[in-house]
């Protein structure tokens, strides 16, 4: 068993909702570092044009009846976890996206690397209204910033006139439309340990020591035989001498 493996997830939220965050489901146990989701994530903005800001509207103090309006940049933030059960998740790497000044991003993965925040390639994606590619995220708990994954998706944006004509549900749910996203192919070994107890047994253990294991079942047999011919064997002698 020894091999190292992930079970991964991302997030994603928008400057200043935090508590709004997306999630995708978990691609388990990951033993290449890559995983699959095709999961729709699904915000509403307010966007001011002339002025490259999103509009919030937050409830203040309990005595105030209307919400308090702040003006914020349209950072996307992206977060790849490690998912973890005893412990708090692991964050593998994240980056953050000014959607007014979006870095474009790389067409292959083995293409994509920190450069793309260097480049002087940069559009807005209200202008753009939709891209698709890799983006790198990485950490920087050293002080520098490590390449530490790679992130395909596509970003689109919609007015509200297009989002009510195009409707599409978050994750995979229904309307599953514009576009329609299937589940993603995932292998065998991608599952959840602890409602799949059998399915464990099998991919894990059966696949990789099925002969030491139908080794040990037939010298288990061959003991037993021996024991119980050895057990029985002084009864028999006697009858056949008596007889």
């Amino acid at each position: 068993m020894g091999e190292q493996m992930s079970d991964i997830y991302v997030k994603t939220y928008l400057e200043g909702r935090k508590k709004e965050a997306q999630e995708t489901d978990v691609h388990f146990r990951s033993l290449t570092g890559e995983g699959n989701f095709n999961w729709r994530m699904s915000y509403d903005i307010n966007f001011i044009i002339q002025e490259n800001k999103m509009v919030q509207k937050k409830k203040g103090k309990f005595w105030h009846i209307e919400k308090a309006v702040k003006k914020v940049d349209p950072t996307f933030y992206i977060e790849v976890y490690d998912k973890d059960i005893l412990s708090r998740d692991d964050l593998l790497g994240s980056t953050e996206l000014d959607l007014t000044r979006l870095p474009a991003p790389s067409k292959t993965a083995e293409e994509c690397t920190l450069e793309v925040y260097e480049r002087d390639n940069h559009f807005s994606l209200f202008d753009r209204k939709k891209i698709s590619g890799f983006w790198p995220v990485y950490s920087d708990v050293l002080g520098t910033r490590e390449l530490t994954g790679k992130v395909e998706m596509e970003l689109e944006i919609l007015t509200e006139e297009e989002a009510v004509g195009r409707p599409a549900g978050v994750a995979r749910n229904e309307p599953n439309t514009n576009p329609t996203l299937e589940p993603p192919n995932r292998p065998d070994t991608s599952f959840n340990w602890f409602t799949n107890p059998w399915k464990v047994f099998k991919v894990l253990v059966w696949r990789k020591y099925k002969w030491y294991i139908l080794l040990t079942v037939i010298m288990i047999l061959l003991i037993l035989f021996l024991i119980l011919m050895f057990y029985t064997a002084p009864e028999a002698i006697n009858s056949a001498i008596w007889n």
